[in-house]
């Protein structure tokens, strides 16, 4: 996982597949990457280097979602796939938070 900060907004660039195999490492990861974050409005998951996604991934983006809105921050998808776009708003997450191609 790549961390890129611009002024208040944090993205986190996976470089892996989301699944089962992969998420207790992005969630140590991601603990780690906000744990120093105080003065971030905004965090950006980059999804550009994942192609899979399984049932534990979309709970982790939506666990993520969670925290970061329960902290009063922003919250977006970018760089997501076609067929993760399409699981994304099969599942009507694209009501929660903003995604970009």
């Amino acid at each position: 996982m790549e961390k890129h900060v611009d002024g208040t907004s944090v993205r986190l660039v996976l470089n892996d597949d989301l699944t089962a195999n992969n998420v207790p490492v992005f969630n140590d990861e991601v603990d780690d990457n906000l744990k120093n974050s105080n003065s971030m409005d905004e965090l950006v998951l980059d999804l550009v280097n994942t192609e899979n996604i399984d049932s534990v991934g979309v709970t982790f983006v939506i666990g993520l979602y969670k925290r970061v809105k329960d902290e009063g921050k922003l919250f977006r998808v970018v760089g997501a796939s076609q067929d993760v776009q399409s699981l994304f708003k099969l599942m009507k997450l694209d009501q929660f938070f903003e995604m970009e191609a």
